[in-house]
C-alpha cells in the first residue's frame, strides 16, 4: 500500500510540473504574440482598391481612409475570427518568400465599440501580410546585420494562403488566388 501512495505522489508531482510548464509557456506566448488577444467586438474584411500610391486602408487617426474605394465589406462570424486569430500568429502560417509589389486588396480590421483597434493588409499576389503591430511568427530566416535585420521567410505559408483564399471565395471577394499560382 505504501508503494501505491508513493507512486500516486510521484504522479501528482509530474502532473503539477507539466501544468506549470504549460501555464508559463502559454503566458509567454500571449505576451510575445499579443495580436489575437486584443479586445474587440467585431472583425470586418474589406475588399478594397488602394488610393493612389499609398496601399493603406486605415489612416493615422485609426479611421478608414475616405479616398479608398471599398468594393465590399463582410463581418466575420465568431468561428472564422477564432480560426484567423489562431493562424495569424502561428509560426507555421509563415516561412515563405514574397514578391515586392505589395498592392493589398484585402483589409482585416478589428473593432471595439465602433473604433478600430487593429488592422492587417494582405496582398495575395505578392504573398505579403502586414499588420499594424509586429507579428513575431513572421520573423523567419533572419538576414542582414543585427542592428537592421530583415527576414526572407516572412511570407505566408501555403496553408495560411489557402485559409485566406477560402474566405475570399466564401464571401465572393476579389483577388482570389488560382491553383498553381507563384506561391502555391
Amino acid at each position: 500500500m505504501l508503494d501505491f501512495n508513493v507512486a500516486i505522489a510521484n504522479f501528482m508531482r509530474h502532473v503539477l510540473l507539466i501544468l506549470l510548464v504549460t501555464i508559463v509557456g502559454f503566458s509567454y506566448g500571449q505576451t510575445k504574440n499579443s495580436f489575437p488577444f486584443v479586445k474587440f467586438d467585431k472583425v470586418i474584411l474589406y475588399d478594397y482598391e488602394p488610393s493612389g500610391e499609398d496601399p493603406s486602408l486605415v489612416d493615422t487617426n485609426e479611421k478608414i481612409i475616405s479616398t479608398v474605394k471599398i468594393k465590399k465589406q463582410i463581418q466575420l462570424d465568431t468561428g472564422s475570427i477564432s480560426k484567423l486569430n489562431i493562424r495569424i500568429v502561428n509560426k507555421r502560417s509563415y516561412g515563405q518568400v514574397t514578391a515586392m509589389c505589395f498592392e493589398p486588396h484585402l483589409g482585416i480590421v478589428y473593432y471595439l465599440k465602433g473604433k478600430i483597434v487593429r488592422h492587417v493588409l494582405v496582398c495575395m499576389t505578392c504573398n505579403v501580410l502586414r499588420a499594424d503591430i509586429d507579428i513575431t511568427a513572421q520573423h523567419q530566416n533572419k538576414q542582414g546585420p543585427a542592428e537592421k535585420p530583415y527576414y526572407l521567410g516572412d511570407g505566408m505559408s501555403k496553408s495560411f494562403r489557402n485559409f485566406l483564399n477560402l474566405l475570399l471565395v466564401k464571401y465572393n471577394l476579389s483577388h482570389q488566388i488560382k491553383r498553381r499560382s507563384a506561391f502555391d
